[in-house]
């Protein structure tokens, strides 16, 4: 089935080579039926991918601080992360300029929601000519922006913790679907030194204060996409009879979860 990795993280080219990968030098390779929603809902995906970089990077020099144990060189990281959050916060906020709900739901979202917990594919997709599969039907989850590592990556240099609950399983899942090194690094920073530990140990509230600007612009980020299913999925099916009112691309129950998460990352500041 495809993955966020074939259809956004490696699906693209720049229109012009010396301007840089972000929204209005990009366009996709492949796409589905065409047109302006479709290419710009997964080039926004392209964009936070690219201006995520910055977070990436940070992670790994914040916890190279706290090996050293050196505060400061820890606040020069987290203000990093925190720049390279807000970038990705702000690439996000684009998505309505030219990716309309309506023909997202009807034109976009049917072509990825996957095989599985998808009503009208109740047993599945048979894969013809496949013999190993022995003619059974397959369900797997469709392409879904859950499969990116940048998420996970920062909940896990933040130690932000979720409770046990149906979206966090889905989560788990979606990372059989990512590039395995992708999944290596999520593991790598989820088994790193502890940024939050550290942050607490010290006790600087300069540090502190940073910490606490990349937890609230997770849950920002958190929130905004919360936003989104509501405004594209949620909404757009309340319209459409027959059609699931609270199942997103990867065939999850998701207006609940989304908020819950939401609440539990703006939850998780640490004390100044």
């Amino acid at each position: 089935i495809l993955s966020y990795a074939s259809y956004s993280i490696d699906n693209w080219y720049r229109l012009s080579p010396e301007k840089g990968v972000e929204c209005g030098n990009i366009a996709l390779l492949q796409c589905f039926l065409g047109g302006q929603d479709e290419e710009w809902f997964i080039i926004i995906h392209i964009d936070i991918e690219k201006k995520a970089g910055i977070a990436l990077h940070a992670i790994e020099l914040a916890q190279k601080a706290v090996v050293a144990n050196d505060a400061d060189a820890l606040d020069i990281a987290l203000t990093q992360l925190r720049d390279g959050i807000k970038s990705m916060y702000d690439v996000l906020a684009r998505m309505p300029e030219k990716c309309d709900p309506y023909v997202y739901f009807h034109r976009v979202r049917p072509y990825i929601f996957g095989w599985r917990n998808n009503p009208a594919l109740p047993n599945g997709v048979v894969y013809e000519g496949v013999s190993e599969l022995g003619g059974k039907g397959m369900k797997y989850r469709g392409e879904t922006g859950a499969q990116s590592a940048i998420v996970p990556a920062l909940d896990g240099v933040l130690g932000i913790e979720h409770e046990r609950d149906e979206l966090r399983e889905y989560l788990m899942e979606m990372r059989e679907y990512m590039p395995p090194k992708h999944v290596k690094f999520i593991e790598a920073v989820e088994n790193g030194p502890s940024v939050r530990e550290f942050v607490n140990r010290i006790g600087r509230a300069s540090t502190s204060e940073l910490f606490n600007q990349s937890v609230e612009l997770v849950g920002d980020f958190r929130a905004m996409h919360l936003e989104y299913a509501g405004q594209y999925i949620h909404a757009q099916a309340q319209k459409a009879p027959g059609n699931p009112s609270a199942i997103g691309t990867g065939g999850t129950p998701f207006m609940v979860y989304l908020r819950k998460h939401r609440d539990e990352t703006r939850q998780q500041t640490v004390t100044k």
